[in-house]
C-alpha cells in the first residue's frame, strides 16, 4: 500500500470557479463624454424605437383596415386603445393597472396627444368588450405586420421549420376554462395550456390551440 507524504501535497490550491479579479464599474465624471440629443426621451426603455416602428410598417393603415371594431366605441379610438395596451405590454407590464404608471410619461402623453393617459378604469370596458371577432382580426393583423416586415428585411423563406411547445398559466379565481393539471410551480391549482407554435428561422408567433377549441387559431 502506497501513502502519499504531506511533503508532496500541495498548499497553495486555486479556489474553483473564476478566479479573475472583479472588473470596478466606471464612474461618470466631468471627463465622460456626452452628447445632445434632440429626440424627446423616456425612462421606459424601447418606446421611441417602437413608435418609429409603427411608421414604418404603416401599423395604423393595416390596423384600419384589418381591425373589427366592438360594439363599444371610446372616446380615445380604438387604434389608440389598442396601441396603449400594446405599449403596455412591450415596457414589460402585464396588468392593466400598471397604467398608472405610465399616465405622465412624457413621451407617450405627446404620442396620444395628451396631457395625461386616462385611469386604468378606462381601459377594463373595453378589454372586457373585445370577442372572438376581434381575436381573429388581431391574429390577422399580425400576420399582415408579419408579411410587411419580411418584405422590409428582405426576407423570403421557401420552407419554414415549425417548434411546437407547450406552457402553463396558473389562474387565481374561479375563471372559465381553466382547469387542473401538471403545473410544478402552483401544484393543484388551475391553469390555461396552451399549446403555441412558432416559426423557427424568425421567432414568431404562428399558431397556438387551446383547450376546448375546435380548430387552432393561424395566420394564414
Amino acid at each position: 500500500m502506497i501513502k502519499s507524504s504531506k511533503s508532496k501535497k500541495r498548499k497553495n490550491r486555486k479556489g474553483k470557479g473564476i478566479g479573475t479579479k472583479p472588473v470596478r464599474s466606471k464612474k461618470i465624471n466631468a471627463s465622460t463624454a456626452y452628447e445632445t440629443c434632440t429626440e424627446q426621451l423616456s425612462p421606459f426603455g424601447g418606446v421611441l424605437p417602437l413608435i418609429k416602428f409603427f411608421d414604418l410598417v404603416g401599423f395604423r393603415e393595416s390596423f384600419d383596415s384589418a381591425y373589427k371594431a366592438p360594439s363599444r366605441k371610446p372616446k380615445l379610438g380604438h387604434y389608440q386603445m389598442v396601441v396603449g395596451l400594446l405599449m403596455l405590454l412591450f415596457i414589460g407590464f402585464n396588468r392593466i393597472w400598471h397604467f398608472s404608471y405610465l399616465r405622465l410619461d412624457a413621451m407617450l402623453c405627446g404620442f396620444f396627444q395628451l396631457r395625461r393617459l386616462p385611469v386604468a378604469s378606462t381601459f377594463w370596458p373595453y378589454v372586457n368588450s373585445l370577442g372572438i371577432n376581434q381575436a381573429n382580426t388581431l391574429v390577422k393583423l399580425m400576420a399582415l405586420m408579419r408579411q410587411r416586415a419580411w418584405q422590409l428585411c428582405d426576407l423570403n423563406y421557401y420552407r419554414i421549420c415549425v417548434d411546437i411547445d407547450t406552457t402553463v398559466e396558473t389562474l387565481f379565481g374561479n375563471q372559465q376554462g381553466g382547469r387542473k393539471g401538471h403545473n410544478t410551480k402552483n401544484r393543484g391549482k388551475k391553469g390555461y395550456r396552451p399549446v403555441l407554435g412558432f416559426i423557427q428561422q424568425s421567432r414568431e408567433y404562428l399558431v397556438a390551440v387551446t383547450e376546448g377549441d375546435t380548430k387552432p387559431r393561424t395566420l394564414t
